[in-house]
């Protein structure tokens, strides 16, 4: 290759000529073997790369979404604290004092505490949790909107933590159950619902 007749011209100034003529570039390479070499081996180039699509413009950040989720939970906390309840777990009894009903579920061999759902194959227990120096009689029975059943007989039970009430049920339909405890003139009741 022949060398350059005056100051070599760049690389990159060679190829911004090829892009857009520029005429001290176009007198120079007339006159250079060397710097024309160059010019027409960026002009023979196939493997050039096509330009790079515009970038996205950024999303600008919606404001009021960054207040309303914590709005939102705040609402939901508010409605299922404030939901309305037909069943309550809890007995105030003369003599005794708060005695808090328990429904406890065996499916298949796993043990599920306060649960609210049934299918036929469940085995049910009732287990009491109250002061453990007293002593009380209780009755369950189990009310599917149709008919009262007594699943267990009347029972005498310690208090105590999680206290089993003797026996097991099982509950059918496919309407909801409503399991209650009764101790003496009181009542504590559950409602459980088919799935």
């Amino acid at each position: 290759m022949a060398a350059c007749t005056g100051e070599p011209i760049s690389w990159p100034r060679l190829e911004a000529h090829a892009l857009a003529p520029d005429a001290g570039v176009t007198a120079h390479v007339a006159e250079c073997a060397a710097c024309r070499a160059c010019l027409d081996e960026i002009e023979r180039d196939v493997v050039a790369l096509p330009g790079l699509p515009a970038a996205p413009a950024p999303k600008k950040q919606k404001w009021w979404l960054l207040g309303l989720v914590p709005a939102l939970a705040v609402v939901a906390l508010i409605l299922f604290v404030l939901r309305p309840r037909d069943d309550r777990n809890l007995l105030a009894v003369k003599g005794v004092g708060d005695v808090e009903i328990e429904l406890v579920r065996e499916r298949a061999g796993v043990i599920t505490y306060d649960s609210r759902t049934f299918t036929p194959t469940d085995r049910w227990k009732v287990v009491v949790t109250c002061v453990a120096s007293a002593h009380f009689g209780l009755t369950v029975d189990v009310r599917d909107g149709h008919t009262i059943d007594h699943p267990l007989p009347p029972a005498y039970v310690g208090c105590g933590n999680r206290v089993v009430v003797p026996g097991a049920f099982t509950l059918d339909g496919k309407d909801p159950n409503k399991v209650c405890v009764y101790v003496e003139d009181q009542s504590a009741c559950v409602t459980v619902r088919p799935e």
